[in-house]
């Protein structure tokens, strides 16, 4: 069991993360979310337990892609990255599982279909059902996309290939010895509203448009086979990315009125 990052740890990485900057039912709506204080959120998390290293090389029989299954809980590091905001906000915030429809449809939902605009009418169905059963105002949700112009526009990372997808990080053969790897976050994270009793995609934030570097990265022999204490080193930074993605996700909800 891996142990939780302590408040002070995680502050104290904060300043060595590099910070940068099809079948639709509604279109984004990016004016302000109105919200009672006390609304429920969904929180929801379609992201995988896994990391990618992509090594590259002008030589390309030296360079790889190989995926590790860290044992991190996603969904518990998404609600521990928002619920300080929310409780800020006067917000309560609804952990949740996803539905085995949201679950089977996540590559058509979301990596197929890019939601930078639209929900698809299958998956704003299923939001609407969620969102009623859990008596929910809104969702928080987030899901992996790819390092294209249709997921990240102009933020898309030219020097890496276009089907990386969620978290990882990159080290190529032809830096120095010493480099620190560049790590990067395919993800979106969509606030979707569901007052008045349709799924409605209020904002996406496209975890792409980040530059970070990993700065106690410890090089192993074998570069293909990391330990999972090594790669345990990233849990905190990835918990401090989705915590920027979500500010921004806040920045558009008004919240209104007293409980």
């Amino acid at each position: 069991m891996i142990k939780r990052a302590t408040a002070a740890y995680m502050l104290a990485l904060v300043p060595a993360l590099l910070l940068a900057r099809n079948e639709p039912v509604a279109s984004k709506d990016v004016t302000a979310v109105t919200l009672p204080r006390g609304a429920r959120i969904g929180i929801v998390s379609l992201l995988d337990s896994e990391v990618t290293h992509f090594h590259g090389s002008t030589d390309i029989k030296a360079s790889f892609l190989k995926t590790h299954q860290v044992d991190w809980p996603v969904d518990a590091m998404l609600t521990d990255a928002v619920k300080q905001r929310m409780a800020q906000m006067g917000l309560e915030a609804v952990p949740m599982l996803p539905s085995e429809v949201l679950s089977r449809g996540r590559q058509g939902f979301f990596i197929d279909n890019a939601v930078s605009k639209n929900l698809p009418k299958a998956c704003a169905t299923e939001l609407t059902q969620m969102a009623a059963n859990e008596h929910l105002d809104a969702m928080i949700i987030l899901a992996p996309g790819l390092n294209d112009s249709a997921h990240a526009g102009g933020t898309r990372r030219k020097d890496l290939p276009d089907y990386l997808r969620g978290w990882g990080f990159v080290t190529k053969a032809e830096d120095p010895p010493g480099t620190k790897p560049a790590v990067f976050n395919m993800t979106e994270m969509l606030l979707v509203s569901s007052r008045g009793g349709t799924a409605l995609l209020r904002d996406v934030v496209w975890g792409g448009e980040y530059n970070y570097n990993w700065p106690n990265f410890a090089a192993a022999p074998d570069q293909k086979d990391l330990p999972p204490a090594e790669l345990d080193k990233l849990r905190p930074y990835f918990v401090e990315i989705l915590a920027r993605q979500a500010s921004q996700l806040f920045d558009h909800i008004e919240v209104v009125g007293t409980q």
